[in-house]
């Protein structure tokens, strides 16, 4: 294979050819930073759609990722985001019933998407930032009081958009099963490699950490084990973004104090797969205590504290399962990055963790930043 810059700047030239013999039609097409599977670009029309707009995002595949052109990885994830987006578009009216106030969850348009070349053309939305960097880079270290009631309120809607995704999507695939042959989410559906991908950079990954740090996780061994075991014994399959973490939430790039409402855009669906709910609450809430535990910037705290709110009553056994799959993300993916002490830090956490839920050791949380998953616990 050529050069990666040979490889995206054909790439370009090919996707940009295209999309002109589209009515997306344009005068310039510039990549875009971020994502790691995909070839993303910034288009600016020739000319403007029925509804005014002048520039879109393209968002392109092949069977390889875009910033690692030697690893493969399935086109079919195209047609699973593409799906996703169009199938949400339709029902997220009702998704945002529950959302607070002055804070809404909502994907970005997806206008067209055509299979044959595996690209999507998407709503263009200009000066956002992921919310990974957004409280990064907005929030001091002391974040201001007055700033804790909006950071509740983001991860509040967060949780109440994916609930309220899960319940919508589940009831979708179940109240077509059997009625007609168009069944919503068939391309996500039918996403087996993806479902091995995330099994393994969970599970896989989490038995990995023992080599890698075996003074710390040596005694955890058989409790991981039985983690990854139970993984691939449940069934309780329904539709889950998938990647649901905080760099694939999109907000204005603007102080939170500034902005009377939030608007939120939840991106990246290629991920889309049949998988347990917990999955995708374990991951945002993983990446947030993450977050805190290498930053301590109290941003990070109050917006998940403000998910753990957003999931409302839950049973006891959801919560433990939660609790295990934070644990499983702080040693499979927070254990990148950093020095070597912050490192085994975090794998001390996520070790903690993972054997106090095994344990169903409720005091321990109790004591700890993590005392939030129990707070609305099911009685």
């Amino acid at each position: 294979m050529s050069s990666h810059q040979e490889t995206s700047d054909a790439t370009r030239r090919k996707v940009f050819a295209w999309l002109n013999t589209t009515r997306y039609a344009a005068f310039s097409l510039e990549p875009l930073i971020g994502g790691q599977a995909n070839f993303t670009y910034h288009a600016k029309l020739l000319t403007p759609l029925e509804d005014g707009t002048t520039e879109l995002v393209v968002k392109h595949g092949e069977p390889y990722m875009a910033r690692h052109p030697a690893n493969e990885i399935t086109t079919h994830r195209c047609r699973v985001e593409a799906e996703c987006l169009t199938e949400l578009n339709s029902v997220e009216t009702h998704l945002n019933q529950l959302g607070s106030a002055n804070c809404t969850a909502r994907t970005p348009r997806c206008f067209y998407y055509d299979d044959d070349s595996k690209t999507q053309i998407h709503e263009y939305l200009p000066n956002t930032v992921d919310l990974k960097t957004y409280i990064q880079n907005y929030f001091p270290w002391s974040t201001p009081r007055n700033l804790e009631l909006p950071c509740r309120n983001i991860g509040k809607t967060l949780a109440e958009y994916i609930s309220n995704f899960h319940l919508a999507s589940e009831q979708m695939v179940q109240s077509t099963a059997a009625q007609s042959p168009l069944k919503p989410f068939a391309a996500l559906r039918n996403n087996e490699q993806m479902q091995s991908l995330k099994h393994m950079i969970n599970y896989n990954w989490l038995l990995q950490r023992i080599d890698q740090f075996p003074e710390i996780l040596s005694e955890a061994r058989d409790v991981f084990y039985q983690v990854k075991l139970q993984a691939l014994l449940e069934s309780d399959g329904k539709p889950i973004h998938g990647d649901f973490c905080p760099q694939n939430i999109l907000l204005p790039g603007a102080p939170l104090g500034s902005q009377n409402d939030i608007s939120l855009f939840v991106i990246d669906w290629e991920n889309g797969q049949l998988g347990v709910e917990n999955l995708d609450h374990g991951e945002m809430i993983g990446e947030l205590y993450s977050l805190w535990l290498s930053q301590k910037k109290d941003a990070a705290l109050w917006v998940m504290q403000g998910y753990s709110d957003g999931l409302g009553p839950r049973p006891t056994d959801f919560i433990w399962r939660l609790a295990v799959q934070v644990g499983v993300h702080l040693l499979s993916f927070g254990t990148f990055g950093g020095t070597s002490s912050q490192a085994e830090d975090v794998a001390r956490h996520g070790r903690d963790i993972i054997v106090n839920a095994s344990k169903k050791n409720q005091a321990w949380f109790d004591e700890g930043e993590l005392a939030c998953l129990f707070a609305r616990v099911e009685e």
